[in-house]
């Protein structure tokens, strides 16, 4: 199972740093008993400063908001809980 989750990690008021990270859950069954095991993966970063808000990926390319949202149809929504 993949999920998605932002946090922001950085706010001085006038920059703003939120990373967006995969967390991947994997389950597995055995004699012994049920084991469930998990690994967060970056994504990207969004950052936002007097500028405007644009991502950037892993490779440090630079992203439009929409082609994010494109890869993760969840973002708006994630984005709203985180604040």
């Amino acid at each position: 199972m993949t999920a998605y989750r932002v946090r922001e990690f950085f706010n001085d008021g006038a920059l703003s740093l939120t990373a967006v990270e995969s967390l991947d859950l994997h389950t597995s069954r055995s004699n012994v008993g049920s084991y469930i095991s998990g690994s967060i993966d970056p994504v990207a970063i969004i950052v936002s400063d007097q500028t405007g808000t644009y991502a950037l990926d892993i490779h440090a390319q630079t992203l439009t908001l929409e082609q994010l949202r494109r890869a993760i149809p969840e973002l708006d929504a994630l984005c709203e809980e985180e604040q």
